[in-house]
C-alpha cells in the first residue's frame, strides 16, 4: 500500500493527465482513507473537476480496463439503463511511485454521509433502484473488457479459501465457525445468477444530490459475481426501517429473483472482518490484525452460543463441496476455537485464495464497518411468499446490447 497524496500533489498531477487544464483552486471532496485519495478542483474557467489516485498499485483494475468498464457505464446511462452517472475520464496518469491517477468532470451532490441513513423514504429506495439497475445489466457489460467473472459456487468458494487462510493464523471463535460453515454449505443459499456488480461500495463511492443517487464512484473492484456484495455494506450500516425500504425498491426493479440474498448480505457483511483479518495478515500489519481480532470477538459475543437454525435443510452436497461438508461435520464434535493445521479445501478455493493474495484486492482491504452488528435475517414477505417459485434459470429482460456498448465496437 502506497502513502496517501496531498490535495496539492494531486492537483500537479491533474494538470499532467489533462493538459489544458488550468487549476484556479481545490474545493471538497477531500479526503484520504484505506483505498484512494481523492480532491476536488475548479479551474480557471469555473468548471469543477475531481482527481483520484488508489493507495494500492497492485489491487483494482488498470487504467485501460477501467476507462473501458466507465465508458460502458457511460453508455448505459446515456441509453437509460441505469439511473446513476459514472465518472468519465478526461485524462490518465501516474506518479513518480507509479501510482494510477484518474481526473474526470464533478459528479455533482456530495459523497454519502453517516448522516444520509437518517433518511427512511427516499435514499434507500433510490439506493435499492441504482444497485437493483446495476445487477440487472447483461454480464457482456464487463466480461467484454476481460473484467473477473465468478460462479455462484465460485463465489462460494473464495469465501471459503479466505476462512481457512484465516484459521491457519488465528483463532476463530467456534460459534461463528459452525455459523458461518453452515451457511457456506448451505447450497440453497447459493442458487443465483451472478450479475455485474459494483465490488467495493462505501461512503465515499456514494453520490447524492436532494435525497437521491446521482452517482456511483470507484468501480476499481468490479466484477461478475454476486449481488449480495453490493448489498452487504448497506445491510451493515443500515437502519432496519432504511434497509427495508432499500430492499423492497430494489425487489422491484430487480429482473431476478433472489429468495436469499439478505441471507448471504449478512454473512458477507461479517466476513468483511476475516477479509479484514487476512489484509492485515498479507501486509504484515499488527494493529489491523489486533483491530480484527478485536472485531471478531465483539461479533462472537453478538452472536451468542446458538447458531440460528434455517428453515431450509441444506442440500445435498455436490462433488466440488463435499470436502468442505466432510470437514464440517468432523469439526462439529467438539466446541473449541477452530483453526485448519491440516483441513482439505477444493482446488478452486485454493486457486482463490492465491489469486486473492497475489493481485491485493481491494475487496481485501476494505475497512469493515465497526457500529452495531445486525444479525436479523430481514427475509421480507415477499420473499416468502414466493420461495416456491424462485429457480436458477429465472427469465431475463431484454437488453439491446447496441444500445448499451459503445459504438465503436
Amino acid at each position: 500500500m502506497t502513502r496517501s497524496k496531498t490535495p496539492y500533489e494531486l492537483a500537479a498531477l491533474a494538470t499532467v493527465a489533462v493538459p489544458r487544464l488550468e487549476v484556479a483552486g481545490l474545493r471538497p471532496p477531500q479526503f484520504s482513507d484505506e483505498v484512494l485519495s481523492v480532491t476536488g478542483l475548479i479551474d480557471t474557467s469555473g468548471d469543477r473537476w475531481m482527481v483520484v489516485c488508489p493507495h494500492d498499485t497492485v489491487g483494482g483494475l488498470d487504467m485501460e480496463a477501467q476507462n473501458a468498464v466507465l465508458e460502458r457505464l457511460g453508455k448505459a446511462h446515456d441509453f437509460s439503463k441505469i439511473p446513476f452517472e459514472v465518472p468519465r475520464p478526461a485524462g490518465f496518469t501516474r506518479t513518480p511511485e507509479g501510482d494510477r491517477v484518474m481526473v474526470h468532470r464533478d459528479l455533482g451532490g456530495h459523497v454519502m454521509e453517516t448522516s444520509d441513513f437518517d433518511d427512511p423514504h427516499l435514499l434507500p429506495a433510490s439506493l435499492g433502484n441504482a444497485l437493483a439497475s446495476l445487477h440487472n445489466l447483461p454480464e457482456l457489460i464487463y466480461t467484454g473488457v476481460n473484467l473477473p467473472a465468478y460462479s455462484a459456487i465460485e463465489c462460494r468458494d473464495r469465501h471459503q479459501a479466505v476462512l481457512d487462510e484465516a484459521a491457519q493464523e488465528v483463532v476463530i471463535p467456534a460459534n461463528l465457525w459452525d455459523r458461518w460453515e453452515e451457511s457456506l454449505e448451505n447450497l440453497s443459499l447459493w442458487r443465483f445468477l451472478p450479475s455485474p456488480i459494483h465490488g467495493d461500495l462505501s461512503e465515499t463511492s456514494i453520490h447524492v444530490d436532494h435525497g437521491r443517487v446521482c452517482a456511483l464512484t470507484g468501480f476499481s473492484s468490479a466484477h461478475v459475481g454476486d449481488p449480495a456484495v453490493d448489498i452487504a455494506w448497506v445491510f451493515a450500516r443500515a437502519s432496519d426501517e432504511f434497509l427495508e425500504r432499500f430492499h423492497e425498491a430494489y425487489q422491484q426493479t430487480r429482473s431476478e429473483k433472489d429468495l436469499h440474498l439478505l441471507e448471504r448480505a449478512e454473512l458477507l457483511s461479517e466476513l468483511a472482518v476475516v477479509r479484514w483479518l487476512v489484509h492485515g495478515l498479507h501486509s504484515g500489519d499488527s494493529d489491523i490484525v489486533d483491530e480484527a481480532r478485536a472485531m471478531l470477538a465483539e461479533l462472537s459475543a453478538s452472536v451468542g452460543e446458538s447458531t440460528p437454525k434455517r428453515t431450509e435443510k441444506p442440500a445435498k452436497a455436490v462433488s466440488d463441496s463435499s470436502t468442505a461438508e466432510e470437514k464440517s461435520s468432523s469439526q462439529r464434535e467438539d466446541t473449541t476455537p477452530r483453526t485448519t493445521e491440516s483441513s482439505p479445501e477444493s482446488p478452486l478455493a485454493t486457486q482463490a485464495a492465491r489469486s486473492d493474495a497475489s493481485t491485493g484486492k481491494s475487496e481485501d482491504h476494505a475497512r469493515p464497518h465497526s457500529g452495531p452488528i445486525r444479525l436479523s435475517a430481514h427475509t421480507s414477505k415477499a420473499d416468502s411468499e414466493g420461495a416456491s417459485e424462485q429457480t436458477a434459470e429465472a427469465p431475463t429482460e431484454h437488453i439491446d446490447m447496441s444500445a448499451i456498448l459503445p459504438t465503436h465496437e
